[in-house]
C-alpha cells in the first residue's frame, strides 16, 4: 500500500480475495489446500471460493477448484496499457495493407530479437514469419536498428560478448563491419539487410522505444526476387516511418 494512503481506504477483504486467486499455480486446488496456502480459515476460504466461482472465475468440480479463462480479463488494463501486440495490431495492419507485404514487430532480448507480431499478407511470395522466435541481433535487419538505439559504445559491447557466425556466405562477421552498419542505421534512420540471415530475403526495419524502454522494431521483410534494391526501398521507406510515427507519436528514427 502507498504509504501516503490513509488506513481507513484499506479494504482488507479485497486483498484477501486476491490472495485466494494468487494461491493458484495452474493445478486445481481443494478448500483445505487454498485456505491454507492464503492462511485463513477453511470457511473463510470457502466464501471467497465461492464467490468467484459464481462470477465465474474458477469452478468447482469433485472437491477441487479450477481457474477458469474468465481470470484473463483482470489482466486487461494493464496489457491495453503496456503490451506493445495490442498496440501495434492496428498500426502493423495499415502497413501491411498499403505495402502489401508482410509486417513484423520484434523486440529486442540481449543479442537476440525476438518476433511477438506478424501481419501477413496474401501476396503470391509473401514471407512466412514465426511468433515467438529469436534470431540473432547481429545479422538480421531489426536487431541492426534496435542495436543503432543503444546509448554509447552498447552496440560494440553486445556485440564483444556475441560470436558472430555466418549464417549465408552474405553474412557480416566482423565487429567492425557490423559496428558500420550499425552507425548506418543510425543515421539514415533504419537498417537494410539482404541475404544476411536468410538466402532470398531482403528486410528493411525502423527501431524506436516503448514507453518502459524497451527497444522494438517495425519490419517488412521481401523475397529479392520480386523487385530491385532501390524499388524496395522506395516502396517501403516511406510507409514504414509512417508506422512507426502512429506507434510512438514521432517520426521514425
Amino acid at each position: 500500500m502507498d504509504a501516503g494512503s490513509p488506513r481507513n481506504e484499506y479494504v482488507q477483504a479485497f486483498e484477501r480475495g486476491l490472495a485466494v486467486i494468487s494461491a493458484f499455480d495452474g493445478s486445481p486446488l481443494t478448500l483445505s489446500e487454498v485456505a491454507e496456502r492464503v492462511g485463513m480459515s477453511p470457511a473463510a476460504a470457502r466464501r471467497y471460493l465461492s464467490t468467484l466461482t459464481e462470477l465465474g472465475y474458477f469452478t468447482h468440480h469433485g472437491g477441487r477448484f479450477s481457474a477458469q479463462a474468465k481470470l484473463l480479463e483482470l489482466s486487461n488494463p494493464y496489457l491495453a496499457a503496456n503490451d506493445p501486440t495490442l498496440r501495434a495490431q492496428s498500426v502493423l495492419e495499415e502497413l501491411t495493407g498499403r505495402i502489401n507485404e508482410t509486417t513484423t514487430l520484434t523486440l529486442l532480448k540481449g543479442s537476440e530479437v525476438l518476433n511477438v507480431l506478424d501481419i501477413q499478407t496474401t501476396h503470391e511470395l509473401a514471407i512466412q514469419v514465426d511468433r515467438g522466435k529469436l534470431l540473432p541481433a547481429y545479422c538480421t535487419a531489426m536487431g541492426r536498428a534496435m542495436l543503432s538505439l543503444l546509448p554509447g559504445a552498447g552496440a560494440a559491447k553486445l556485440l564483444g560478448a556475441t560470436q558472430q557466425e555466418p549464417r549465408t556466405k552474405h553474412t557480416l562477421t566482423d565487429p567492425d563491419q557490423i559496428l558500420k552498419q550499425v552507425r548506418l542505421a543510425r543515421t539514415r534512420g533504419y537498417a537494410f539487410v539482404e541475404e544476411e540471415h536468410t538466402a532470398g530475403i531482403r528486410t528493411m526495419s525502423m527501431a524506436f522505444q516503448l514507453p518502459r524502454g524497451q527497444l522494438a522494431a517495425f519490419s517488412a521483410p521481401t523475397p529479392t526476387a520480386r523487385e530491385s534494391r532501390k524499388e524496395y526501398i522506395a516502396r517501403v521507406e516511406g510507409p514504414l516511418r509512417d508506422a512507426v510515427q502512429a506507434m510512438t507519436g514521432k517520426p521514425g528514427h
